[in-house]
């Protein structure tokens, strides 16, 4: 069954690093699942420039390898050119060759503010309805497990997907994609039992399904993220409504990365 392989290489890489990841990459990718790279966003040119050099589409038989931003924010949504420092427009993405977005990541939504519970719909659908693939993150705390809050703290995260007034008459969406993080599990090799990841996934999809104005659930798409490596990536694909893996520290070391993407569940 085909998946989506994505890595988040948040804050890492270089030209260097670029460089010598896609030549080993190149060489030993075959693959059917979906493959999306989210480099820091002054390499998303470059990592499209050796995608097309590789001209994957060819090499591998795969024709789903695509390069995102990890810069989903508040600001400078609309396509149109505005003044704003630091700001990035839609534009902007589309022009270096971004098909998704990684919006709402928990290292964003606590170190930089920017997100506040039913303060991001309306940006959001900016980007979708300019023909950018969002991948909308939710997850809780480590002290909102402990307290039995996982299912209420993702709710209210949900919402602003599922909200019927960040919606108009033009915006069309055929799949949401949804990568659930636990933030006590990111970078610390700490998972959640695959039961866990697997009911939290099919409650993901079964709250967005009842309480979105017009996905059902077979338009719902749930990644999960959180400390996946090589050895634990082919049981966590392998589980139920998990319809991919969202990687970070792991996606760094390209023959682990390649080792995920090459997965055949």
């Amino acid at each position: 069954m085909k998946k989506i392989i994505a890595a988040n290489w948040k804050d890492n890489g270089s030209k260097k690093f670029i460089k010598e990841y896609f030549e080993y990459f190149h060489k030993n990718l075959n693959t059917e699942n979906e493959i999306l790279i989210f480099p820091p966003d002054l390499y998303i040119d470059y990592v499209n420039q050796f995608a097309c050099k590789n001209n994957y589409n060819v090499a591998t038989g795969n024709n789903n390898f695509c390069v995102g931003s990890q810069k989903g924010n508040l600001f400078n949504t609309n396509s149109s050119q505005t003044s704003f420092t630091s700001g990035n427009n839609v534009n902007m993405f589309l022009d270096n060759g971004c098909s998704y977005i990684l919006y709402g990541h928990s290292e964003v939504r606590s170190t930089w503010c920017q997100y506040s519970d039913g303060s991001i719909g309306e940006s959001l659908f900016r980007y979708i309805n300019n023909n950018l693939q969002v991948i909308f993150c939710v997850g809780e705390s480590e002290e909102e497990k402990i307290k039995g809050k996982t299912q209420s703290r993702l709710s209210t995260q949900l919402d602003d997907l599922c909200d019927k007034n960040n919606y108009n008459s033009s915006v069309e969406i055929e799949t949401a994609i949804i990568a659930y993080e636990p933030v006590w599990a990111i970078g610390t090799g700490n998972t959640p039992k695959l039961d866990d990841i697997s009911f939290i996934l099919r409650f993901i999809k079964t709250y967005v399904s009842e309480n979105h104005p017009f996905l059902k659930e077979k338009d719902i798409m749930v990644l999960y993220g959180g400390s996946v490596n090589s050895k634990n990536a082919k049981d966590i694909l392998s589980a139920p409504y998990v319809d991919g893996v969202l990687i970070g520290g792991a996606s760094l070391d390209v023959k682990e990365f390649t080792k995920i993407c090459n997965l055949k569940i």
